[in-house]
């Protein structure tokens, strides 16, 4: 039986690795992005070329009428979505005194107003799935704020928030919800915000496991909390950062 699965900002990345992941493993992946359709493209080609099917829609999870189209266009092909990841995020690093009104709102709207709009839309095609999953992607910042990162750090606490909210609400239609949170990881957003070998020794330093995650770290533990022996796994924050998050 078929198996759909939607993964918000999978141009590249964390997304990327997820949707690559899912399709490999069976999944009809919908592959988005938001402004870089050529990235959008490579993941597609990839996930194509081992033997996966995917499929390209351009998406702003900010964007009502956005996340209503793209959720019509899932039902029109499939009529059903067995998995949504929402995963897409931005951060811009700045300080309380240096953000404008409209860095904050970006960053705050995408990851708490993107996770309503993609789950509130998404939620009639997967009522009543057989082993329905709704996976978040957080941070520790959430819970442990770092003064140089404000906007992402409540995002994030938003979306932990979210996580809990939607697992109480929408177990009665068969629908879990859990979180994951990665440890730092190296993906192209880093080459905007600053990316040298230094910076990444001492990322690797505050694991207690000597590394940081990657991309396909994360695309693993999703694969695991959405795979059917995962099926009473509801409500949870999975820190897939070798212990970071502790430190």
């Amino acid at each position: 039986m078929k198996k759909v699965a939607l993964i918000t900002g999978s141009s590249q990345g964390i997304g990327k690795a997820i949707a690559v992941k899912l399709a490999e493993n069976g999944y009809i992946t919908y592959v988005t992005y938001l402004k870089s359709k050529s990235k959008g493209e490579n993941t597609v080609k990839e996930i194509s070329k081992k033997g996966g099917k995917a499929v390209l829609v351009q998406m702003d999870v900010t964007s009502e009428k956005s996340a209503k189209e793209v959720f019509k266009k899932i039902e029109e092909d499939y009529k059903q979505l067995n998995v949504l990841v929402n995963n897409a995020g931005i951060d811009i690093p700045k300080s309380i005194e240096s953000a404008s009104f409209k860095d904050w709102q970006d960053v705050v709207n995408t990851k708490i107003n993107g996770n309503f709009l993609c789950t509130k839309y998404a939620l009639p095609l997967m009522k009543h799935q057989d082993n329905a999953n709704l996976v978040i992607i957080v941070s520790s910042l959430g819970e442990r704020p770092d003064p140089d990162y404000p906007a992402y750090c409540i995002g994030t606490a938003g979306t932990i928030a979210f996580t809990k909210a939607m697992a109480l609400s929408l177990g009665k239609y068969g629908i879990r919800t859990n979180a994951i949170g990665p440890g730092t990881t190296r993906t192209a957003m880093w080459e905007d915000l600053g990316d040298n070998s230094e910076m990444w020794e001492n990322f690797a330093k505050n694991s207690p496991m000597g590394r940081v995650s990657t991309p396909e770290d994360i695309a693993n533990a999703t694969l695991m909390i959405i795979n059917d022996k995962s099926k009473f796994l509801n409500g949870n924050i999975i820190y897939m950062n070798g212990g970071s998050h502790l430190k």
